[in-house]
């Protein structure tokens, strides 16, 4: 597959432009898209806009390309802005809410072989459920990425909200009780990462919760889709594989395994957590 970087550039930022989406870590990668097709201004802009998405310059310069083809007064010139833009970041998110759920993240790992497992995955799950009941999907958007300043055992470079993700993962069958129709109505609301969405998916539909081993509630029947993500039964019907992602807007499967290739080859990052 032959890499078109400049379709790939216009097309990401057509997107960012038009929808405005809170997943920061669009962002990061319009702004490696950019300089690698020599518009270092519209990068540097791209990483502007990543600090009011809650990315953290020190996470920019872990990306080889970035750190590379950014001079040293570019990384002064965007330090003098972080804390300000940083700080509206910090205006739009419930600072509290963040601290909240990073802090029972930093639990839950730490009771992991604990007998008390069980129980605080439970505990967390309910927190999450009450407010996706209530309308509410605890998104990037309400309560920010992941960030080790509220939760040591968290990694804030991979732009995620696994604080929330893991939680679902490690709980026996979350989509029964969170109903299908609820998480996708939180993709369609901007709330939930699409890949995020087939993550938890994909842990229901083949058990991989040690959560499940004890489990005693019953599994709803879930709609039939295979993503060929990690944990999935692959199958070779890439067809079906393509046109089950593209009803979440998950990009194909052919793409996703050249990601690696690509990372490597021109020192990007394009995998982040979950997303």
């Amino acid at each position: 597959m032959e890499e078109n970087f400049i379709d790939a550039e216009t097309k990401l930022e057509n997107l960012l432009s038009e929808y405005k989406p809170d997943f920061a870590k669009d962002y990061v990668i319009a702004s490696q898209l950019s300089i690698l097709n020599n518009h270092k201004s519209k990068s540097l802009n791209w990483i502007k806009k990543s600090f009011k998405k809650g990315v953290k310059i020190e996470c920019l310069k872990t990306i080889p390309i970035l750190d590379i083809n950014l001079e040293n007064s570019d990384w002064e010139l965007l330090d003098n802005q972080f804390t300000e833009l940083n700080a509206e970041y910090n205006s739009k998110i419930n600072l509290r809410l963040s601290e909240e759920f990073n802090n029972n993240y930093q639990i839950e790992q730490i009771n992991k072989s604990k007998k008390t497992y069980k129980k605080i995955v439970y505990s967390n799950f309910i927190n999450i459920k009450k407010r996706l009941l209530n309308g509410t999907y605890p998104s990037e958007k309400l309560i920010g990425i992941d960030n080790t300043d509220f939760a040591e055992k968290i990694s804030e470079c991979e732009l995620d909200n696994a604080k929330i993700t893991v939680t679902l993962l490690h709980y026996d069958y979350p989509f029964s009780e969170l109903t299908e129709k609820r998480l996708f109505n939180a993709i369609k609301m901007g709330e939930l990462h699409p890949r995020e969405f087939a993550i938890i998916y994909t842990f229901e539909k083949n058990k991989i919760s040690a959560l499940y081993k004890s489990s005693t509630k019953s599994k709803n029947r879930l709609s039939n889709y295979n993503f060929n993500f990690p944990f999935d039964k692959k199958i070779k019907d890439y067809s079906k594989v393509n046109s089950d992602r593209a009803k979440f807007g998950i990009c194909e499967y052919e793409v996703d395994k050249q990601k690696k290739s690509i990372e490597e080859k021109f020192g990007m990052k394009l995998r982040f957590g979950y997303r």
